[in-house]
């Protein structure tokens, strides 16, 4: 299992401006490991990842996935904002291939949201709309999990349970976590790559990684997010 990067040229268009992401970028990302890839901020992490996922396609080159690999975690833009959270997850699994009776029961149970899984996604509350976006990725058994920062996320007591479940499909699953900051990589992967002049580069070490890109470019963290409404909320579909 791998997802391979071969040639890959990215530019970002909008109507006034043009960002150049990657250029002749070649990588294999081994779908059964535990991949970090740091990069600086504004450098291309959810470019990256959306490539990954197919959300996004190069201009030139190619994306070749071998393995079942996730939507980015936590992603609100893969919910539709008028469905409920209950119609939401059963259309993933359709388009995934997957029985969406035993993954929604285990997100009711795990989320704890109660009848709360039947409103419109969009009238959720921050706490409720959090345990359900991070929690519908893991239920769903993908052989890659893609991550764009945010591993793990909710209060206290349900981020140490998403915690757990991370540590639980991580046995089984690989992962690829694009990320600013080197405690993250250094706490789960054990390969580390970096995005940097629109390249992706294996490095040997995250403290290779860190040194290659200095560490004054890259930022503090650890995979965390209390609400997804903080930073994501524009993401989801209305």
């Amino acid at each position: 299992m791998s997802i391979s990067f071969t040639n890959v040229h990215k530019t970002l268009r909008q109507k006034t401006s043009r960002t150049k992401v990657l250029e002749g970028a070649d990588a294999e990302f081994i779908g059964d490991r535990l991949t970090g890839v740091l990069a600086s901020p504004g450098s291309g992490k959810t470019t990256l990842a959306n490539l990954t996922t197919g959300k996004l396609r190069a201009d030139i080159g190619r994306v070749r996935r071998s393995s079942l690999v996730s939507f980015p975690v936590a992603s609100g833009g893969v919910f539709n904002g008028a469905l409920t959270g209950r119609e939401n997850l059963a259309f993933l699994c359709r388009v995934f291939g997957f029985d969406p009776v035993p993954i929604i029961r285990f997100v009711v149970d795990f989320t704890e949201i109660g009848k709360a899984i039947d409103k419109p996604f969009k009238d959720l509350n921050r706490d409720e709309r959090t345990k359900l976006l991070f929690t519908s990725c893991y239920a769903i058994p993908f052989e890659t999990y893609i991550v764009d920062e945010s591993l793990v996320g909710g209060r206290a007591a349900f981020r140490l349970r998403c915690e757990e479940l991370v540590l639980e499909r991580m046995q089984s699953s690989g992962f690829l976590i694009m990320t600013s900051s080197p405690n993250l990589i250094k706490k789960y992967c054990n390969d580390v790559f970096v995005i940097d002049n629109f390249k992706i580069l294996e490095m040997t070490s995250v403290d290779e990684a860190e040194m290659f890109l200095g560490a004054d470019r890259l930022r503090a963290g650890n995979g965390e997010l209390e609400f997804v409404g903080e930073t994501d909320e524009s993401q989801i579909l209305e």
